[in-house]
């Protein structure tokens, strides 16, 4: 027998979108006309400007009646979202950031999946780059490792499928789910307690919602990129390294806090010694070598390859010993073997 609270209402199909928006002046215009160009239109369309100093609430009085505004003191995208969420009178919450795009078919194919049983309340979307104005032809889809979606139990339906399994331990080994393309029934929002604001000011603050998101099925995909995600000068993902030190820190929260954290320990500190891995090999081209030193300790010299090791090694050094040896194994890596000498 079907789940009552799964069984899709066609009456409670009313969509709302939130964009919390940060002085995007530049690209909101551009962002909200994507919304009301849908053609399955939004129930609403809410701004939620998170105290900016530019044009942005100029921008969004041009719309009208057409756009609600909210203006709070700056207080970071969680706390804008969880604004949005409080304030909207929609059943599904569609998650927009403030310079991305969708082509018009996007909500109207979230509604298809959404029609389907079992009825996934939570729905993304595969997504393109847009630099420039330029949706670039790669998704982020195709740069999931091999034999990441077939892993997953789902059935197929048009222009997508239904993971009929927790995608949870899966994102953690790779993350394909971007704020953008997340539509999700207001319900669902509000049993998982919404966004946790004392991430407001982290790195990849999304993640640790997405987690709590996806830890019970099914949910639904959209494989088709309808969505365009801006990479410019002012996107705040932009430092790597700030990522993977965000993600680090969601992780070891979300192992302490989450309900499925115990069950999911190892896999949680797994990818906590993964990402400090790669957090040292980049805190060490950025010449952060106190980082070097703290992350190499975080992750345990014995699990550390080789190079990571020489790394730490040359990070302990005292400076004026330290210096002239990175720059000479800087040149000896600039013109050893060539990339493909394994």
């Amino acid at each position: 027998m079907s789940d009552p609270a799964r069984i899709f209402d066609p009456s409670r199909w009313r969509v709302s979108a939130i964009i919390p928006a940060y002085n995007r002046a530049d690209f909101l215009h551009e962002t909200i006309c994507a919304l009301l160009a849908q053609t399955s239109p939004p129930h609403e369309i809410i701004v939620v400007d998170d105290g900016s100093t530019d044009g942005t609430k100029a921008v969004v009085a041009k719309f009208g009646d057409a756009v609600r505004y909210e203006r709070i003191e700056n207080s970071g995208a969680p706390v804008a979202r969880n604004v949005g969420a409080a304030m909207a009178t929609g059943d599904w919450l569609w998650f927009c950031d403030s310079d991305d795009l969708w082509r018009p078919e996007y909500l109207a194919q979230v509604r298809r999946i959404a029609e389907t049983p079992p009825h996934p309340q939570f729905i993304f979307g595969n997504f393109q780059l847009v630099r420039n104005g330029d949706w670039e032809t790669g998704t982020k889809f195709a740069t999931a490792p091999k034999g990441f979606w077939e892993a997953i139990a789902s059935q197929k339906v048009e222009g997508g499928a239904i993971f009929t399994e927790p995608l949870y331990p899966h994102i953690l080994k790779f993350q394909p789910i971007f704020h953008s393309t997340i539509v999700m029934a207001k319900s669902l929002f509000e049993a998982i307690g919404g966004y946790e604001a004392k991430f407001a000011r982290t790195a990849s603050e999304d993640f640790e919602f997405t987690l709590r998101c996806v830890a019970k099925a099914p949910i639904g995909m959209i494989e088709t990129p309808l969505v365009g995600i801006r990479r410019h000068d002012g996107n705040y993902s932009a430092n790597q390294l700030s990522n993977l030190l965000g993600e680090v820190k969601i992780l070891q929260y979300a192992k302490a806090h989450h309900d499925v954290g115990t069950r999911y320990a190892a896999e949680i500190d797994a990818q906590i010694r993964e990402r400090n891995a790669q957090a040292l090999e980049l805190a060490f081209t950025k010449g952060d070598y106190q980082g070097v030193r703290s992350l190499a300790a975080a992750v345990g010299g014995t699990r550390l390859n080789f190079k990571q090791r020489l790394k730490a090694f040359l990070a302990a050094l005292p400076a004026p010993v330290r210096t002239p040896l990175v720059a000479l194994a800087g040149r000896a890596a600039s013109s050893g073997p060539g990339r493909d000498d394994r």
